[in-house]
């Protein structure tokens, strides 16, 4: 009777190791899941703050081309170091052509 009792225990373990298994499974796709939900978020508020960055310069330019001669002279530097860039680039793409 002890060898049918030992069988027994171990065949209801491997049944309750395989059911926590199983919910282990279906968590790891759950989590998963709201893994790439929250990379999606992550993304979209990353495209999000580049675009709110950009506007923002785009903001602070105007307002110095609307200031004072101070102001004017720095946001002509800048626009001048982003023609600067401009130009570089375009060499570079008109050189791989």
């Amino acid at each position: 009777m002890a060898g049918k009792e030992i069988i027994d225990t171990l065949y209801a373990d491997v049944h309750r190791l395989m059911k926590l298994h199983s919910d282990a499974v279906k968590r790891a796709e759950e989590l998963h899941r709201i893994n790439e939900k929250q990379a999606a978020k992550i993304r979209a508020l990353q495209e999000q703050a580049k675009r709110d960055k950009e506007e923002l310069a785009r903001l602070e330019m105007a307002a110095a081309l609307n200031g004072s001669d101070r102001d004017k002279s720095a946001a002509r530097a800048q626009v001048n170091r982003l023609l600067r860039e401009v130009d570089k680039c375009i060499a570079l793409v008109s050189d791989r052509i």
